[in-house]
């Protein structure tokens, strides 16, 4: 009887010390060990061997080389020495353009601007742009994209079709910068009325439950659009009222150029040009207005397959590069890129800058792949949040194989080089794991995917036939 008490005893104390070993440890939601590293942070290019401990927020608790020491976790992944990036960030996307690859293939621009939104997107439904929002953030998030900027259809008026798009953005999991074209493409509301507007959407999108998904809202400029100074002085009016960013399509098309350079004009009159201002493809530039926009702050998003499926040119990365402009990259839409896919975006706009100087020396890999993450996080204003894999942010990133490498002389080269979507074992969002081996998670996609080609069918426009 003693030896059992004493026994008893025995258990007691150790379980005491086990309990209290396991809570003086810190607990989180996920630890990465046996990891290669490539964090995109500030002055940390080179990759490492390390560990990456994530919370039950979804945020980085640790980052660093070596084990995890002082961590516990339920779920410990072990990657044997795979590679680790944070979360590819575009800049610049249209989800809902899922609909329509392929579409006005000889087209440069305009013409495929009639096709898609003439001949296309104005038949369908709200409902129907809820479906077509879900299937591009789940493409984004497939190809390794973990928040994005997404360039929503219709104006402030059109409540109905923001809330379903909002849907669509949330329902995917994905992080997404919100935008939204405040008056449409109607006549331009007076400074008064748009404020008042921009007030009440902005109260509406806090009444919905985005959580940690909405990094934030921006305006989709169209101030390069217009024949007056009207909607270069309505958005700087949300500008200055609201603190909120600008996404303004610009100087994307060569025929297009010359016009909407003598419109730069009336935003620098009116204040528009700020830090605030992201400027969307930015390729035909001069010299004066690249000067205003570095000196103001501003930023732009570089899309190389959509720029080369309209070709619409490349722009002069390494000049603007000279010169202090912020560089963030985008995939743009699925009816204009076709693929979401980061991994091409990065080949395709690094070999057209090397082309277009002669010159392999001109823009290195590293440089364009960071532009794909942090640099697209802070054209958009939320590098605080995501875009590197830094203590404080969203544990978002992504998991690569390096079998197929062979040899690797220089990790960054093998990436920009080599890398694509094949090779992702996983993608993670808050520190839990959403894409496996490019299948998601938690979506049927083939079924959603034969929604939407159901959807574009029954919205009476013309199609080519799919595969289902």
């Amino acid at each position: 009887m003693l030896f059992n008490r004493s026994r008893a005893l025995l258990v007691s104390l150790l379980g005491l010390v086990l309990v209290a070993s396991w809570a003086s440890a810190d607990s989180a939601k996920l630890i990465v060990t046996n990891a290669k590293l490539f964090t995109m942070a500030e002055g940390q290019p080179d990759p490492f061997d390390g560990h990456l401990v994530i919370g039950h927020d979804g945020r980085i608790l640790a980052v660093g080389p070596g084990g995890a020491a002082g961590w516990e976790s339920e779920n410990i992944v072990d990657l044997a020495g795979a590679w680790v990036l944070p979360g590819f960030v575009p800049a610049h996307s249209h989800l809902w353009q899922s609909a329509w690859r392929g579409l006005a293939a000889d087209q440069t621009l305009m013409g495929w601007v009639d096709a898609l939104y003439l001949q296309h997107a104005r038949y369908a439904q709200p409902e129907d742009f809820y479906w077509f929002t879900l299937q591009g953030a789940l493409d984004h998030v497939r190809h390794g994209i973990t928040s994005t900027y997404n360039f929503n259809y219709g104006g402030w008026a059109e409540r109905e079709m923001a809330q379903a798009q909002l849907r669509g953005e949330m329902e995917s999991g994905v992080r997404f910068v919100h935008g939204q074209n405040f008056g449409g493409w109607g006549e331009v509301p007076q400074p008064a009325e748009a404020i008042a507007e921009v007030q009440s959407f902005l109260d509406w999108m806090d009444s919905q439950p985005t959580g940690d998904q909405l990094l934030r809202v921006m305006v989709n400029g169209t101030a390069a659009f217009r024949d007056t100074a009207n909607a270069a002085e309505t958005e700087a009016a949300i500008a200055r009222t609201f603190a909120l960013g600008n996404h303004l399509h610009f100087l994307e098309s060569a025929p297009d150029q010359y016009e909407e350079r003598s419109r730069f004009r009336w935003m620098i009159d009116e204040g528009l040009i700020t830090d605030k201002i992201l400027f969307g493809h930015f390729i035909h530039v001069d010299p004066w207005i690249l000067e205003q926009a570095v000196a103001a702050g501003a930023s732009m998003s570089w899309n190389p397959l959509s720029n080369g499926r309209l070709a619409s040119g490349t722009p002069d990365i390494p000049l603007y590069l000279k010169t202090g402009l912020r560089i963030g990259m985008g995939v743009d839409g699925q009816a204009s890129a076709d693929r979401a896919d980061p991994w091409e975006n990065v080949r395709t706009g690094l070999y057209a800058v090397r082309a277009k100087y002669g010159d392999a020396s001109v823009l290195s890999p590293y440089q364009v792949l960071r532009m794909h993450t942090w640099g697209s996080a802070d054209a958009m204003g939320v590098a605080d949040k995501v875009g590197s894999l830094e203590v404080g942010k969203f544990g978002d990133f992504v998991v690569i194989d390096p079998t197929d490498f062979g040899v690797v002389f220089d990790a960054y080269a093998t990436l920009a080089f080599m890398a694509g979507q094949e090779h992702m074992t996983g993608v993670y969002i808050g520190g839990e794991r959403v894409v496996a081996a490019g299948e998601t998670l938690k979506h049927d996609f083939a079924g959603i995917r034969i929604e939407v080609n159901q959807r574009v069918r029954q919205a009476g426009a013309p199609g080519p036939t799919e595969s289902q």
